[in-house]
Order: structure tokens, then sequence, then C-alpha cells
């Protein structure tokens, strides 16, 4: 009797309170492991938005940068002052183009397309680094709607690729230019200009011109911001100026130009873009502030902090008070092509 008593007193299961404490124990526990999880998932969510933002700044400060790098590159040579039929600037309004420049007669057809963002916009070789300040100054329509805070850059160079003789005739109609190491000349026909010869005495390129903006849409989402670029394109055997994206999230792009007032190819002080420049005074250098955008709001975040930089429209501070992650950048880039 005694063990039968004692088997049945070992077999009872867990009283109401005891299952309520461990019930409540293990809620406790899984409430602490999901909000471990939830703040997991936040900070990977945060650690990815910061990541993609350094990203596409990255991405776009080094498609600028490499651009500029090339700025007053005409390939055996770095003097737009020696391409023979090559427009000249109005020495008292640089850069504005001297009124006498009238287009060589292998480039008149397509003067439409030349001056299509500005007067001789794609072949204005002097001015091969050229800005306008919190503003769109070209004269062709921008994608959406251009920032207006924003600067703009304009980069003229050649190509760093050389069309050979082979290719030569199906380059029929794209802008070109042929340059020796004393002269160069503007073409657009598929034979060299008269008086040039094939490499190495001299090289067939194509000319390069790329104007960058910010617009207030992107090409994946009207409501997010992107860098884009006006370029000198060649479409169906003919010149076009293309509108290109280069890269969504970019909000506002500042410039400063770098120049050189005794020659020694070192920036003497910088000037926002839209400054008038004396003759003889060259851009050596330019100063790039990128500020970049995430894609996406956080709601559980608010960016309130104070952005002090360049000459924005306004006033350099600039404080967003949004739900958006930001990033500034900045780069002095100095330019390679300038010495002589």
């Amino acid at each position: 009797m005694n063990a039968r008593s004692s088997s049945k007193h070992l077999q009872r299961g867990l009283s109401l309170i005891e299952l309520m404490v461990a019930m409540s124990i293990g809620l406790f526990l899984l409430a602490g492991a999901v909000s471990v999880l939830g703040k997991g998932r936040d900070l990977y969510r945060t650690n990815d938005a910061a990541a993609r933002l350094q990203e596409t700044a990255r991405y776009a400060m080094s498609t600028i940068e490499a651009d500029l790098r090339m700025a007053n590159y005409w390939g055996l040579m770095s003097r737009a002052d020696l391409v023979e039929n090559g427009p000249t600037l109005d020495l008292a309004n640089i850069p504005v183009v001297d009124p006498a420049y009238a287009l060589p007669a292998d480039l008149s057809g397509y003067a439409a397309t030349i001056d299509e963002c500005g007067d001789a916009w794609a072949v204005k070789l002097p001015a091969y680094i050229e800005g306008n300040n919190n503003g769109y100054g070209y004269d062709c329509p921008e994608f959406d709607t251009a920032v207006g805070s924003s600067d703009q850059l304009t980069v003229r160079r050649a190509s760093a690729q050389i069309i050979d003789a082979g290719s030569l005739a199906a380059s029929a109609g794209q802008i070109k230019i042929q340059s020796s190491r004393m002269l160069g000349a503007l073409f657009s026909g598929g034979a060299l200009p008269v008086g040039y010869s094939l490499a190495p005495q001299s090289e067939s390129r194509a000319i390069v011109a790329h104007g960058y903006y910010v617009d207030q849409a992107s090409e994946q989402d009207a409501g997010t911001p992107s860098l884009r670029r006006k370029q000198l394109g060649f479409v169906g055997g003919t010149p076009a100026i293309l509108d290109q994206e280069i890269v969504p999230g970019v909000e506002d792009l500042q410039l400063e130009f770098g120049l050189d007032l005794d020659a020694d190819q070192n920036a003497d002080y910088f000037v926002p873009p839209g400054t008038a420049i004396a003759a003889g005074r060259e851009i050596v250098a330019v100063r790039v502030w990128l500020l970049v955008r995430a894609e996406q709001p956080e709601f559980t975040f608010t960016d309130d902090r104070t952005y002090s930089y360049a000459d924005r429209v306004g006033g350099a501070a600039y404080t967003p008070a949004d739900n958006f992650r930001r990033v500034l950048v900045s780069k002095t880039i100095a330019l390679r092509n300038t010495r002589r």
C-alpha cells in the first residue's frame, strides 16, 4: 500500500501556479529574443543604408573625378588654342565663344546639335572646364526638373580611345579631333583632314563633352533625385546630345574652381562657378561636394543635422529635417592636362 501511494505521489503533474510561472518565464525569454532580433534587424538596415550611401557617393565621385582628370586632353597635345579650326573665346567675356567664330564647313551640317545646350557647347574646347552656379544653365531641356540649388559642371576633352584607320570610315558624322604634337583640327568626315597623316604622326579621337547636373527625379523613381549628365553622342551616323543617368540618390552637387595666378600649376585660390575669370588665369583644380540621400525614408530616423559646404542658394547651411539618411563627401581634384 505504501509503495502504491508513493508511486501515485511521484506521478502528479505541474500545478496551475507552476505552469503559469513557467509560461511567464518563457514569454519573457521569447520577448527578449524578439527584441534582440528586431534590434539586430534595425541595425542591419541602418548599416546597409549607410553602406549604400557610401557606395553611391564613391561611384558618383569616381565618375566625375575620372572625367576631370582627362579635361583638356586632345590626344597628342593639351593645347586647345592650337586646334586650327576650333573656337576661340571672347577674352572680355570668358567663357563665351568669340562671336566672330564660325564652325568649319565639315561641321556646319551639325550646328543644331553642337549648339543644342549652348553656343558651340559641344566643341568649345578652350573652356575645357565650365560651370553654372546654383541653377540649370543649359539650353537643352533637363530630364525632369533640375535642382535649382545645385551647380553644373561641364568637362570637355578627347576620348581615350583612338579611332584607327580601319574604323575611320564608319565614324563619318561623328565629331572628332585630329591631333599631332603641334596642331589639331576638328572634323566629322570618314577621311583625315587635309595635311594630317595616320598614327603615330597624328591621331583621330572622338570629342567628349559632358555636362553634369542634379535632377529632382530618376529613371527608377520620380521622387528620388539623381546625378545626370548631358553628353555628346553618336547615334545612327550623326552626332546627338544624350541625357544619361549616372546614379540615383545624389541630392546636390557643389563646385569651386581652383585658379592658377602665377603659372606654377598650383591652385592659388578657389572661386564658385560662374565667377568671371580673367584671360591668362587657368583652372588647374576643381573642388567637388556631393550630398547623397538614401532612396527610401526611415520613419524612426530624423536627419536634423546641419550640412555646411560650398556656396549654396540661401546660404551654405542646410538642415533637411526629414526621414532620409544622407552623407556629404568632398574631394579636390587636380587637373592633369593643364601642364605645358
